[in-house]
Formats: C-alpha cells, sequence, structure tokens
C-alpha cells in the first residue's frame, strides 16, 4: 500500500534585514521562489510590513464595502474580465468580488470609493490605496527575484513598465440548504503574479502536481504569492 506524500506550501521570508539585491540572502531566496514555484505554483511570503491595525482596517473596509446595496456594488463595470462586480451566479452562489483599478494611485482609489459612496468615504479610501501600495512592494520585490533567479533580471524593468494593478475584494456568503460549499472552482490566475491574502476562514486550497489540495491557512503576517499564467513555470 502506498502512502500519499504530505505537502506543504514553501514559506519564504521577506523580513530579513540583509535581503537585497547581491546579498547571500538575496540568492538563496530567488532558489527558493524558483523552486516554490516550478514545484507549487506558489509561496507563503512572510511579510511584516503591514501592521496588525491595518490588516483589520482592510477587513473592515471590505464589509463596508460588500454591505452595500446590490444596485450600488453593480454600477462597478468594466470591460476587462473581473475588474467589474462580480456575482450572483448560480454556478458560483456563493462568490461575490469587486476590483479597484490602479489602487495605488489617488485617482484611482478616489474613482473607485466615489463610484460606491456618491458622498465619500475618506477612510475607505486611505485604507485601500495604503495597502495597495505596501503589497505592490511585496510584489515587486518577488518578480525582480524571478527574473534574477532566471538569469534574466534586465527584464525586471521592461516588465513591471507593462503591469498594471488590480485589488480585488472577494466574499464568501454562509452556504443555505442544499447549497454547494465551493466557492469559486478550481482556476489559474489569467495574471503574471497574484498575491492572496485571507481573513479567519481557512477557504483557500492550492492543488498540488499530484492533484491534492493543500489547504493555506489564514494569516495576519503571511501572504501566498501565486504564478499567474503568464509566468509559466509550472
Amino acid at each position: 500500500m502506498e502512502s500519499q506524500t504530505v505537502h506543504k506550501i514553501p514559506v519564504i521570508d521577506f523580513t530579513k534585514e540583509n535581503l537585497k539585491p547581491g546579498t547571500d540572502e538575496w540568492i538563496l531566496a530567488c532558489k527558493e521562489i524558483r523552486h516554490a514555484f516550478e514545484e507549487y505554483g506558489c509561496f507563503e511570503a512572510v511579510y511584516d510590513k503591514i501592521p496588525l491595525q491595518l490588516h483589520n482596517s482592510v477587513f473592515a473596509a471590505a464589509e463596508d464595502l460588500f454591505g452595500l446595496p446590490l444596485e450600488t456594488k453593480m454600477q462597478k463595470t468594466s470591460e476587462k474580465p473581473y475588474h467589474s462586480y462580480y456575482g450572483q451566479f448560480s454556478v458560483v452562489p456563493l462568490y461575490e468580488s469587486l476590483g479597484i483599478d490602479n489602487p495605488t494611485t489617488l485617482e484611482g482609489s478616489q474613482k473607485f470609493t466615489n463610484l460606491m459612496w456618491p458622498a465619500g468615504n475618506d477612510s475607505f479610501r486611505e485604507t485601500t490605496q495604503t495597502i495597495s501600495k505596501l503589497l505592490v512592494e511585496l510584489y515587486e520585490m518577488a518578480t525582480r527575484m524571478v527574473f534574477d533567479s532566471y538569469g534574466v533580471e534586465r527584464l525586471h524593468v521592461s516588465n513591471l513598465t507593462l503591469t498594471s494593478y488590480l485589488l480585488r475584494f472577494f466574499k464568501y456568503r454562509t452556504r443555505q440548504t442544499n447549497e454547494t460549499d465551493v466557492g469559486l472552482q478550481c482556476h489559474v490566475d489569467r495574471t503574471f503574479m497574484s498575491i492572496v491574502h485571507q481573513h479567519q476562514i481557512e477557504g483557500l486550497q492550492v492543488k498540488s502536481k499530484d492533484g491534492q489540495g493543500i489547504d493555506v491557512k489564514p494569516s495576519t503576517t503571511t501572504f501566498l504569492v501565486i504564478a499567474g499564467d503568464i509566468v509559466g513555470v509550472c
């Protein structure tokens, strides 16, 4: 009888003081990220630049957002897939999401905030813009490490100039009797890289190469960094 391999998503520490290009710590982290992406398509990043107060404020802002009337949320439209309001579908009845385009900029965050709250909501705008800027720092560092690990670091800058950012809020409501408990079906993000952060509930799984579902436990200081299909290393 064969025993099943127990998988564990790699954890990479981004809090090390000497984690700078050219250092031993950087070179090691680059190798770890490459291995993580090639074997699992993701890794958990330990990242301490987002304080607990901001973490809590972000999820409080999400509650305020999803608490708005449906007709208000549906005002967010876009020609780009998943940039608009997404929800109320029978195939994924528990799931809804909203995306903020260019969330690191005042223009982008203000435009979305004014659409949802015509009278204004400075707290929401400031919170989402702040978290977006900090996550972009993590994204850019991880992206550079990917390029460095393959010896094409010269392409990193040109890649960033073509990058646009989207902050998406997800919500999964409590299922009703006879409803599925699956929020979203297994999928691959159509991006270069995505960063996912959960709150309290263990609802996220990553599929291993041999088909096992690996649970991702929520934490206030770790973020799941996922390779999209553009990376193509899996």
